[in-house]
């Protein structure tokens, strides 16, 4: 399912993040008064808005958790260890990274007070789904402290810190819902024709624009020979004749799989990159190349070759993606207790074919019905490019239409599928969201300029960051 999620960026404080992923419960949270907040003290304000010592640790490590997240892979080369404090650790040489944290999470609490301070002057309140949501955030962290084994309130301090209690995530989350409300009304009020985008493309349009290629890693005295090569098919040739001479025993199916990784079809232009500025410049031409890497004898060299310009052609080479953005309702089946994955994709597929003749497929009507009972979901505006393997060859298939439905295996489960109407096409959908984004900064730097964030450095820094394992 989360391979589906296509996730909505506002500029926030991201803890309603983490709670979405968490067990479910009917059960209802304690009302914000009920209990106390175990550090009041006020550490960043504005006219309306006090952010106690509590609030703030509570979104100091929510963004914390978030980053950690986001740059697993990469932690290690940024020379950030989760397991010590970050006030030990450099960021640079001046700053440590609880620094950089510290200010990047001040800065998101501050733009959160500014929407807030303007929701409240547009009166603009927290409605009843609004408060649903909160009620069922904090049920879930509920349900999932008492899966674990735990209490809520020791379930939350490891999560967010030691002066965090329910009391505090409510506050919190009444902040960020009312935040996201009053963004998403900005959102409403921007509107963009079609000659503003295109406008906006052309000024832009290296951020927006692709290219095909072919990419060869070879020995260093093989490179003059390929990158003479007059066109793909010599290319092609010279690329498996070097596999087969390396690899004698290689077999068709594997020289096949070779050479479809050979293939960068989708390649975006990198600001720093000097492949990229030859690239996409506008007198290249299909089948030029382009020789990188280490000449040296025995050394290895990448060679590449430009291709012909695929989908709605800018220039020769260079394109923007014309495909639609996909939009679908899925259900994703996953083997029950005892039950091999096997059995579990038979038992799917003979549920299809019983709801096809059902006619629980005919639309859309039907399929929500199927939805509701097995717990399904919705996804919009996924990118070709964004999936793999089957998933990603059946919803961008050519011919895929709204109303068609398939059932689909993957590592994560068997899916079944239903397609509904295209969104508009993938590179004007990237023009409109930086549009509307450099539209939302520009209202935020007028709020800030209307409404004034205080807050107390000394203060900041007695915020606890959290263990993460």
């Amino acid at each position: 399912m989360n391979k589906f999620c296509k996730g909505i960026v506002i500029c926030l404080a991201g803890a309603l993040i983490l709670p979405l992923f968490l067990g479910c419960s009917a059960q209802k949270s304690n009302n914000a008064d009920d209990v106390p907040e175990l550090n009041s003290k006020v550490v960043v304000t504005t006219e309306h808005f006090p952010v106690s010592h509590s609030m703030m640790e509570y979104f100091f490590n929510s963004y914390y958790r978030n980053f950690a997240n986001d740059y697993a892979a990469r932690l290690s080369q940024m020379n950030l260890d989760t397991g010590k404090s970050l006030k030990d650790q450099k960021y640079s040489d001046e700053y440590s990274w609880f620094d950089y944290l510290l200010a990047q999470s001040l800065r998101q609490v501050q733009q959160l007070l500014y929407l807030n301070e303007a929701a409240l002057e547009s009166d603009l309140e927290l409605t009843e789904d609004d408060k649903q949501k909160i009620d069922d955030t904090l049920a879930r962290y509920d349900a999932t402290a008492s899966e674990n084994g735990t209490s809520t309130a020791f379930y939350l301090k490891n999560l967010f810190g030691d002066s965090v209690n329910e009391t505090t995530v409510r506050k919190c989350l009444e902040l960020q819902m009312l935040a996201a409300g009053y963004n998403a009304k900005l959102e409403e009020e921007q509107s963009f024709t079609d000659a503003q985008l295109q406008t906006y493309f052309e000024e832009n349009s290296k951020k927006y624009t692709m290219i095909g290629l072919l990419r060869a890693v070879v020995p260093s005295k093989d490179a003059q020979s390929f990158a003479d090569a007059e066109d793909e098919y010599a290319f092609v040739r010279l690329l498996e004749n070097l596999w087969l001479e390396q690899e004698p025993d290689l077999t068709e199916e594997k020289l096949a799989e070779k050479l479809e990784k050979a293939y960068v079809r989708r390649a975006g232009f990198v600001e720093k990159a000097d492949f990229s500025q030859w690239a996409f410049d506008p007198a290249r031409k299909p089948y030029e190349t382009y020789i990188t890497g280490d000449k040296a004898e025995n050394e290895e060299t990448t060679v590449y070759m430009l291709l012909p310009a695929a989908d709605d052609s800018i220039g020769q080479v260079v394109y923007r993606d014309s495909t639609p953005l996909k939009n679908l309702k899925y259900i994703l089946f996953q083997p029950e207790k005892n039950e091999a994955a096997e059995d579990c994709t038979q038992r799917v597929k003979k549920n299809f074919d019983k709801w096809q003749k059902e006619g629980r497929l005919d639309s859309e009507d039907a399929f929500d019905a199927l939805v509701q009972e097995y717990d399904g979901d919705t996804s919009r505006a996924l990118e070709r490019g964004q999936l793999t393997g089957k998933l990603e060859e059946w919803i961008f298939d050519a011919t895929r239409k709204e109303g068609d439905a398939s059932v689909i295996t993957t590592d994560e489960g068997t899916y079944v599928l239903y397609m509904l109407a295209d969104g508009e096409v993938q590179w004007k959908s990237h023009v409109r969201e930086d549009m509307l984004q450099e539209a939302l900064d520009a209202a935020l730097e007028k709020l800030a300029e209307q409404y004034e964030a205080k807050y107390s450095e000394s203060a900041l820094y007695d915020i606890a960051q959290v263990n993460i394992k």
